[in-house]
């Protein structure tokens, strides 16, 4: 047992306060060459169990057994765990969520069953015109303290818009992805495979501030 009688006492207390509409998580994993994968499977298990089937639906996946499956999620790596509500939000988390982490996939839970997201009516204005894809990557570690800020911020709007999505990164697991895209210090924020990027659990309008400069910066060269 991953989760310990404490740890489950206080998910289920924030559950009982906080979660509104059923969620779908999809975790695809494989038994061999992934030394998180079993972990990571049976943390999302119990988590599921804490919150009972009504609220959870939890499904695990093989990206080589369900290619088809693998690549309408766009997954290429494992573990990747999946948050749907509704829909596809285009919320993904790349790793073990261990540590400081586990915070981050129980809000992002959390903020998927509200069905929208944490942000304030000036930033929803704001992104309504977009009309591109916008990718946002998080690169975190489990011991780092702001991590779970930025996650859940770009989680938020993910949520926000259809055209954005919100990918969350182990950056131990995923070195070298770390590496590409020079992840000195986490969290490390990469929009668009390096159209934007900082460092740091920015605020919402200063990360909006990155988004909105991808964006008309994507606009302005003609990217559809």
């Amino acid at each position: 047992m991953l989760l310990g009688l404490d740890v489950r006492a206080q998910i289920k207390d924030i559950f009982d306060k906080e979660f509104k509409e059923p969620v779908s998580i999809k975790v695809f994993s494989q038994a061999i060459g992934c030394d998180s994968c079993q972990t990571t499977e049976e943390l999302v298990k119990e988590l599921a169990e804490v919150a009972g089937e009504d609220r959870i639906k939890y499904e695990v996946h093989s990206p080589v057994l369900e290619k088809e499956l693998a690549e309408q999620y766009g997954v290429d790596r494992i573990p990747t765990i999946v948050i749907e509500g509704d829909k596809d939000y285009g919320i993904r988390y790349i790793g073990l969520p261990a540590g400081l982490e586990f915070s981050t996939l129980v809000q992002g839970i959390i903020q998927v069953s509200k069905r929208e997201p944490n942000l304030s009516e000036k930033t929803l204005e704001l992104i309504k015109d977009v009309d591109i894809p916008i990718e946002i990557m998080v690169f975190v570690t489990t011991s780092c303290g702001y991590c779970p800020a930025a996650a859940v911020m770009a989680y938020n709007f993910a949520l926000a818009s259809d055209y954005i999505t919100a990918k969350v990164v182990d950056a131990s697991e995923n070195q070298d992805l770390a590496e590409k895209f020079q992840v000195v210090g986490v969290p490390k924020v990469v929009i668009n495979n390096g159209v934007a990027e900082f460092v740091g659990a920015q605020p919402e309008n200063a990360f909006l501030g990155y988004i909105i400069a991808t964006y008309e910066k994507l606009k302005k060269e003609g990217v559809q």
